[in-house]
């Protein structure tokens, strides 16, 4: 119960002679009147006056509340309805000075069985009572619109039950404690829905979660956010299957992408990061260390008819040193930028001539040295932008 009800003082000053009763004639009752009175089984309607002040008319047996009857509590609360041997029990109604009231079953001075009770906020209770807490099966009806209706256990929400916002947001499953654990599901009013396992009103554990876009996730979750490990389709028709850190891809994982591409490698806060192996539908594949999405690092370029590239790699072009191979046999090895040959490199040829020499964006450019595949000079001179000098 919200309030603390004026507990029934009939027996306690009952037995200490705290009470003055009057018949209907109004005579006072002398000391044998009293002892006819408490073993008396007529009903008859009675007054008492408590020390406290409060005040009791209504159906007596004996020198006791029997029957129906109103009580007005001497701090403003009344309560009519029936009693059974001086305490409230059966059906009444009990308000208080602020406007709250109670109205429904009683059983031993407790609210107790099917009830009403209207908050001073403007909620409203319906359903079942133990000992003065909503315990069973009930409905409240909030103020701002808002409804649940399920099970209680001492006033708090718990069991199996139903939450319906005002919007039109609504969870359907397990309560604990006055918030959502175990099983359930919520429909939010944008159209999104998580269905699985809770844990003080937050999503722990596993679930799926479908996105108004078409998008779906089903895996691990914790606090609220996707952590663990789980499967995030795309609407486009990507999926990516692996670990999540705090609701980002950050571990080993698997990106399937619509196209026929594929990723496989390690993520960090959704990106490729770290070492990871991408393979491209057209049979392309490069093995190596990335950053932000881009190939960074050391890695190894293998195109689609053959050639070879291994070495440096920054902003997902050849930077740094490396050496490319050529299905047709030609090998270079030295510097790139942006992946053009740039700086002092080998170049050599199917029949092992070799050029030693400087480049610049992809083409030759300063002095070289050409030998055949013996060390044998062949030619030397100056390269300018792929001519000589």
């Amino acid at each position: 119960m919200r309030k603390y009800l004026y507990t029934t003082l009939l027996l306690a000053l009952l037995a200490q002679g705290g009470a003055m009763a009057q018949d209907n004639e109004g005579k006072k009752s002398g000391f044998f009147g009293k002892i006819k009175d408490t073993f008396s089984t007529e009903i008859k309607i009675g007054n008492y006056t408590f020390k406290d002040g409060s005040v009791y008319t209504g159906e007596m047996k004996g020198r006791k509340p029997n029957g129906k009857g109103k009580t007005v509590f001497k701090n403003g609360d009344v309560y009519e309805g029936e009693y059974i041997k001086g305490k409230r029990e059966g059906f009444g109604i009990y308000m208080f000075p602020d406007g709250e009231k109670y109205e429904g079953q009683w059983f031993q001075d407790q609210q107790h069985g099917k009830g009403i009770y209207y908050f001073m906020n403007n909620n409203r209770y319906d359903g079942m009572w133990y000992q003065d807490y909503q315990h069973g099966e009930g409905t409240m009806y909030y103020h701002n619109g808002d409804l649940y209706v399920g099970h209680w256990v001492n006033d708090k929400r718990e069991g199996e039950g139903t939450y319906t916002w005002a919007n039109g947001a609504k969870y359907s499953g397990h309560w604990k404690n006055d918030k959502k654990n175990g099983k359930g599901t919520m429909n939010w009013d944008d159209g999104c829905k998580y269905d699985g396992d809770w844990k003080d009103d937050v999503r722990h554990g596993k679930g799926t979660f479908e996105y108004t876009n078409g998008d779906k996730y089903e895996g691990d979750w914790a606090d609220d956010i996707q952590h663990g490990k789980g499967t995030y389709f795309f609407h486009t028709g990507d999926r990516y299957e692996g670990s999540y850190l705090l609701g980002e891809r950050t571990g080993a994982g698997v990106y399937y992408h619509a196209n026929g591409d594929k990723y496989v490698g390690n993520f960090k806060d959704g990106m490729q990061d770290g070492r990871g192996t991408f393979t491209w539908a057209n049979g392309a594949v490069y093995e190596g260390e990335w950053k932000n999405n881009k190939r960074e690092g050391k890695g190894t370029y293998k195109w689609s008819n053959g050639d070879v590239y291994e070495g440096d790699w920054k902003d997902n072009r050849p930077n740094g040193q490396g050496t490319l191979k050529t299905v047709a046999g030609m090998q270079y090895k030295g510097g790139f930028v942006d992946g053009l040959e740039e700086g002092q490199g080998v170049q050599t040829d199917k029949d092992g001539n070799r050029f030693e020499g400087f480049f610049k964006q992809g083409k030759k450019n300063g002095p070289f040295v050409e030998t055949d595949k013996d060390g044998k000079v062949i030619k030397k001179g100056t390269y300018k932008f792929g001519r000589l000098q």
